[in-house]
């Protein structure tokens, strides 16, 4: 399904605005962006003509957009990127065609797999592991 809709109402955009990185205020000079680095891939990946970008597509819309990240190429903030990229059940690989040029995979949205992760994480302990109580425990 489209995004479009989902991404309207997520980010309280009126009716008639387009869906792109456009649709943000800008921050003040040298600040970062208010609007969530999720938000920001969702709608990248979402303004593009394909609907589907490539890792550095992302970035250069990004850094295109917003001088922030123009400011600090190669920053933290890419690392959040990937981060966000392998974790959140909305973003989906989708291989290149033989036919495009260039390396790496495609990124598109799915709504149908909701916010959350796409596995559950594995947390580590300091020390022992946290035991769950039962009602024998009281």
């Amino acid at each position: 399904p489209d995004a479009g809709p989902y991404l309207r109402e997520q980010l309280n955009l009126a009716p008639g605005t387009p869906v792109d990185l456009r649709c943000f205020a800008d921050p003040p000079t040298g600040e970062k962006p208010t609007v969530s680095l999720i938000n920001l891939v969702k709608v990248a990946i979402y303004g593009s003509p394909k609907r589907c970008l490539p890792l550095q597509g992302i970035y250069d819309a990004l850094m295109y957009r917003f001088r922030y990240f123009r400011e600090s190429p190669g920053g933290p903030w890419t690392r959040s990127i990937r981060h966000l990229l392998s974790l959140k059940a909305v973003f989906v690989k989708v291989n290149r065609p033989v036919t495009d040029p260039g390396k790496g995979v495609y990124w598109q949205l799915d709504i149908t797999q909701g916010e959350g992760d796409k596995r559950v994480r594995k947390r580590m302990y300091k020390g022992n592991p946290p035991v769950l109580s039962t009602e024998d425990d009281e």
